[in-house]
C-alpha cells in the first residue's frame, strides 16, 4: 500500500493508517534529508528482524538508527 502524507495537510485518517501499521509489525518507508529511511516500532522484535532480512544484515550484530521525539524518550 502508497500513502503520500503531505506535511502541509496531512490527512488524519491516513496517520491513523501509518501508525495502526508500525503497531501491527509492518514496515514503513520515509524521507529523510538527504535518502529515504525504512522504519518499525523499535520494540517489535519480528519487525526489526524484517529490517535486517531486508538489508541484508544479522539483527544480532547490527547497528540501527533510531527516532524519538525528545531527549527524554532514550530512557
Amino acid at each position: 500500500m502508497l500513502l503520500k502524507i503531505y506535511p502541509e495537510n496531512p490527512n488524519p485518517r491516513e496517520i491513523a493508517q501509518v501508525v495502526e501499521t508500525l503497531r501491527n509489525g509492518g514496515l514503513i518507508i520515509y524521507p529523510t534529508d538527504t535518502i529515504y529511511g525504512i522504519g518499525c516500532d523499535i520494540f517489535n522484535a519480528k519487525a526489526v528482524e524484517a529490517i535486517c532480512k531486508l538489508k541484508g544484515i544479522d539483527p544480532r550484530k547490527a547497528n540501527l538508527s533510531f527516532i524519538c521525539y525528545d531527549l527524554s524518550h532514550i530512557s
